[in-house]
C-alpha cells in the first residue's frame, strides 16, 4: 500500500463492475459514459472470471480473452476523459480455482477481486450460491448442514479465510455476502455472538493480509439488502483493526456506478473512518473523504 496521497479535492472511483459479457447488462462503452456523467474520475471493470463447473453468471474461456483483448483500445477510447483500469473477480474453491492461480496473473490485468459466492455440497459436488437463488441457500441449509444454519456460515467465513491465507487478490469483495438472502433475519441473526465472533475471526486474517476491504453497494442497488457489505459493526471493527478500505457499487447496470456512494461515504465517516483508498496507475493510494 501507499502512504497518503493527499489531494485537495476528492477522486471517485469504482472497481466493482460486471458487463453484457458475464452477468452485467450493457456494453463497455455505456459503464464509461455513465461513469463520465456521474464525474467519477477512475472506473475498473470487474467480470466474473471462468468458473470450474457449469453456470450461466461468469464469462466463459472464449469471453475472457474477448475482454482481455478488448481493453486497450476501451481504455484508448476513453482515455482522455477517465481512468479505467483492467480487473477480474475471481472465486475461491478449494481444489477448483482461487485468485492465487498463475493463469490470473498472465493475462495482463491490472487487480484482481477474491470472492466467495457459493458452497460445495461434500456428497453430491454440486455447488449451491449463498447469494444467488433462494432455493439454493433454502437446500445448503436444509440438506447440506442438515437445517443448522451455524456451520453453513462457519464454511462460508472460513473459506474467506482459506482464500486470504492463500493471496493473489487486491480487492477483498463483499466480505459477508452470506447474508444477502437473509432478509428479515430468515437464516440467522447478526447480533448473536456466533454470528459474530465468525465475520470477526476473518476480518482479523485480511488485517494481517495486504488486500483492502471493499464497501460493495450492490445488495442496495439490487433491492437484495437494506445495507451495504460489510455491515457497519463490520465496519467499525475494520477501522479498529486498521483495515484499508475502497468503495466500489459492483454494478451490473451502466446507471448504478456509484449508486450509493454519497452515503456510504458518510457511513464510513460515521464508524471513524477518514480516508479511503483509490487505485491509480498502478498504485493503491489513500485520500480523505470528503
Amino acid at each position: 500500500m501507499m502512504p497518503g496521497l493527499y489531494h485537495q479535492y476528492m477522486i471517485h472511483s469504482n472497481y466493482h463492475s460486471h458487463f453484457n459479457l458475464d452477468d452485467g447488462y450493457g456494453e463497455l462503452s455505456e459503464y464509461a459514459e455513465s461513469a463520465i456523467e456521474r464525474d467519477l474520475d477512475i472506473i475498473g471493470i470487474s467480470p466474473h472470471a471462468p468458473l470450474c463447473y457449469l453456470n450461466d453468471w461468469t464469462l466463459s474461456e472464449a469471453g475472457l480473452n474477448e475482454y482481455a483483448a478488448s481493453m486497450p483500445g476501451f481504455k484508448a477510447e476513453y482515455g482522455d476523459k477517465l481512468e479505467i483500469y483492467s480487473g477480474l473477480e475471481v472465486d475461491f474453491i478449494p481444489g477448483g480455482m482461487g485468485p492465487a492461480d498463475t493463469k490470473y496473473h498472465e493475462l495482463g490485468l491490472e487487480y484482481r477481486i477474491g470472492s466467495v459466492h457459493s458452497i460445495e455440497d461434500p456428497e453430491t459436488g454440486e455447488h449451491l450460491s449463498v447469494d444467488g437463488p433462494i432455493a439454493e441457500m433454502e437446500l445448503l441449509h436444509k440438506r447440506t448442514f442438515s437445517n443448522d444454519i451455524k456451520p453453513l456460515v462457519s464454511r462460508y467465513f472460513e473459506l474467506e479465510i482459506e482464500m486470504l491465507e492463500l493471496g493473489g487478490f487486491d480487492i477483498l469483495g463483499h466480505c459477508d455476502l452470506v447474508k444477502k438472502r437473509n432478509v428479515n433475519n430468515r437464516f440467522f441473526n447478526q447480533d448473536e455472538k456466533w454470528y459474530r465472533n465468525e465475520a470477526m475471526q476473518m476480518l482479523e486474517i485480511a488485517a494481517g493480509k495486504d488486500v483492502i476491504v471493499e464497501v460493495n453497494t450492490g445488495g442496495l442497488s439490487r433491492g437484495a439488502t437494506i445495507e451495504v457489505y460489510p455491515s457497519k459493526w463490520m465496519l467499525e471493527r475494520c477501522h479498529e483493526l486498521n483495515i484499508p478500505l475502497t468503495l466500489s457499487s459492483d454494478a451490473h447496470n451502466p446507471d448504478h456506478i456509484d449508486y450509493h456512494f454519497a452515503e456510504s461515504l458518510d457511513l464510513l465517516k460515521l464508524v471513524g473512518y477518514g480516508e479511503i483508498y483509490f487505485f491509480s496507475k498502478g498504485e493503491w493510494r489513500s485520500q480523505p473523504i470528503l
